[in-house]
């Protein structure tokens, strides 16, 4: 058996080489084309943008409040229909008529097409003797999450 001199040898030392190059090549290609198709079907997230109290500051009288509307956008300025508005602060109720007669009830109410919530004959039971008071505006809507940065002044 003769010994050969590998360093002397170039005879099928690149042969290998192609194909391996070739299977990287594709195996990259592979995985940023999985990559780019997961990031083409991201889509941008919603949010709630803007909560406004149409009526500013409410001017109730004695212990009630006529009406109250908040309206409510989302990040693009589009009105939200179908998010949940929920008024917390100053013992807040609202009358509700249902197969268990009229009661008294948590104050909530649902945007509708144009965004805007409407609460009527509110009763409100302000702590102590001051005559200013605050409601507290939740907003909620699945796939937008919540917002609770908007306080109503309630001036007795």
């Amino acid at each position: 058996m003769a010994i050969r001199d590998l360093r002397n040898d170039r005879g099928g030392g690149i042969e290998g080489l192609p194909l391996q190059l070739m299977i990287i090549i594709l195996v990259a290609t592979m995985g940023t084309a999985i990559i780019v198709g997961w990031m083409g079907s991201i889509e941008t997230p919603h949010s709630i943008g803007d909560v406004t109290v149409d009526d500013g500051e409410v001017i109730g009288t004695s212990g009630t409040i006529d009406s109250l509307t908040i309206t409510v956008r989302d990040q693009d300025g589009n009105y939200l229909e179908g998010a949940t508005v929920v008024l917390q602060g100053m013992n807040v109720k609202m009358t509700v008529e249902d197969e268990d007669g009229i009661r008294q009830s948590t104050a909530y109410s649902t945007t509708d097409s144009s965004g805007k919530a409407v609460f009527k004959d509110l009763t409100i039971d302000p702590s102590g003797t001051s005559s200013v008071g605050f409601l507290n505006v939740t907003v909620s809507k699945a796939g937008y999450g919540e917002d609770s940065s908007t306080r109503v002044t309630v001036i007795l």
